[in-house]
């Protein structure tokens, strides 16, 4: 009985503290103003494009609350170096789309946040970046102390830093060069980029930054180059008469190139892929062409013969510059200009590992000024350009005439044939106010179309060089 008495005043007491709580406490449910958040869910842009949404909001109440907005893009599946970002907070989206192509997209997340109750609603779209370096030019060049890797469509779109845009990093140093690397299956397409401070790897088509080159030397800019062998399963440097080598046979993300490949030589910064099975040099030192066997990375001299038009092994020539003309299925020809010890200059020529041409430069003005020097790939012409003027040379009639020239304060730094088809010289220039990129259309008869550029384009820094990008 007693703990019957004692389970009532329980009872009783908890009534009364309920009955104090309702008191106290006015409790008033408010109907909670719902969002509806219409637009396209599904959107593909090219990198470096503006995407625009305009997302059509909907209330179940009269509007009059307020609301924060959120766009925040992430990488649909986790990928290295790809954060996170809120890309606005307005109503609408007008945001420039940096990141790279990616294989499975980004997710955009659009959120509503209700400033009164704090409930927010949600939109998630799906976006595909397209690349937008699919084919052009890349230009090195140096800004303000920092190292700049541009590229320019071949549309004429300019894209002045997409490597510092895209990896949110700078370059220090100076500038280089930049050169385009490939495989043969092209599932390795690349940008390796040098300054005089480091080495970085790209990819091709976003400018991601895929890895890094590990080199024991300090490049030195005029006297470096860069290139794959013919089997593309090689990387050689060439960095002041010495040369280095990668394997890529493994592909690897990383490259560490060798010490300095030994031997007592000199080379010129080109190299000839000229051949599957070798790949060949110019010793400057010793006037001869030296090889690379296919897999052994010994450079030795390159036995030649004086039946034909020019002893590989002993030239008796120094070389002061080299172009690639037209590519066959195994071989490829290559044209150099030669110097003899009166400073006359010659025309040389190996198509696979043949020599070809042999022949002086007669009726060229300013020949032995020349610095920089282009093939056609379809006529059997060059150009050669001095600090302010470009010469047309006929390789049959064996001689020159001049095309076009600069003002006295452009300095040309390199000449380039556009390698699709051989209808474009491209020439990269330096002023006092920064680097400039000039596209001359030249006619069937190799000569500049209405006697000018079709296109220029200035804003860069002190051009390093420039590189063909090839379509995938």
């Amino acid at each position: 009985m007693l703990k019957m008495k004692y389970y009532i005043c329980v009872l009783l007491l908890c009534c009364a503290s309920l009955w104090s709580c309702k008191k106290n406490q006015d409790f008033t449910y408010k109907e909670l103003n719902d969002l509806n958040i219409e637009a396209t869910s599904d959107f593909s842009i090219t990198q470096f494009d503006t995407l625009k949404i305009d997302p059509q909001i909907t209330q179940s109440k009269p509007a009059g609350e307020g609301f924060s907005y959120q766009w925040k893009i992430y990488s649909t599946t986790a990928v290295e170096g790809i954060y996170p970002k809120v890309l606005s907070t307005s109503k609408t989206l007008n945001a420039v789309i940096a990141f790279p192509p990616l294989r499975y997209g980004y997710t955009l997340e659009y959120k509503a946040t209700n400033s009164v109750t704090g409930v927010s609603a949600f939109k998630i779209f799906t976006v595909k970046v397209n690349s937008a370096f699919q084919q052009g030019w890349i230009v090195s060049s140096t800004a303000a102390g920092k190292a700049q890797l541009g590229f320019i469509r071949s549309d004429y779109k300019v894209f002045y830093n997409p490597a510092e845009s895209v990896n949110q990093t700078t370059f220090p140093g100076n500038a280089v060069g930049a050169f385009v690397y490939y495989n043969s299956d092209g599932s390795r397409f690349g940008v390796s980029f040098f300054t005089d401070n480091g080495s970085y790897r790209f990819g091709a088509n976003d400018f991601l930054r895929s890895g890094k080159s590990t080199i024991d030397f300090k490049p030195v800019k005029d006297k470096f180059t860069f290139d794959v062998s013919k089997f593309t399963t090689e990387e050689y440097l060439i960095n002041d008469g010495s040369l280095y080598a990668a394997s890529m046979l493994d592909e690897p993300a990383d490259v560490i190139y060798t010490d300095r490949i030994p031997g007592d030589y000199e080379l010129f910064p080109k190299v000839i892929t000229s051949t599957y099975f070798s790949t060949y040099f110019y010793d400057n030192k010793y006037k001869r062409f030296m090889s690379v066997p296919f897999g052994n990375f010994s450079l030795t001299p390159t036995f030649g013969s004086s039946t034909t038009s020019f002893n590989m092994g002993n030239t008796g020539m120094v070389m002061v510059g080299a172009m690639d003309g037209a590519k066959k299925s195994s071989t490829q020809e290559f044209f150099f200009v030669m110097q003899d010890t009166n400073s006359d200059r010659f025309l040389y020529s190996l198509s696979g590992a043949v020599p070809g041409l042999n022949q002086k430069f007669m009726n060229s003005p300013e020949i032995a000024a020349a610095k920089s020097f282009a093939a056609s790939l379809t006529l059997r012409q060059l150009y050669y350009a001095t600090d302010n003027n470009i010469y047309l040379y006929d390789i049959l009639a064996k001689t020159s005439r001049l095309v076009y020239t600069f003002p006295s304060v452009s300095k040309i730094k390199q000449i380039q044939m556009d390698q699709t088809d051989s209808k474009t010289l491209v020439v990269a220039t330096n002023n006092a106010a920064g680097g400039e990129v000039f596209f001359f259309k030249l006619s069937n008869q190799g000569d500049f179309i209405n006697g000018t550029f079709d296109k220029k384009i200035d804003g860069f820094g002190e051009i390093s060089n420039i590189a063909y990008r090839k379509l995938n």
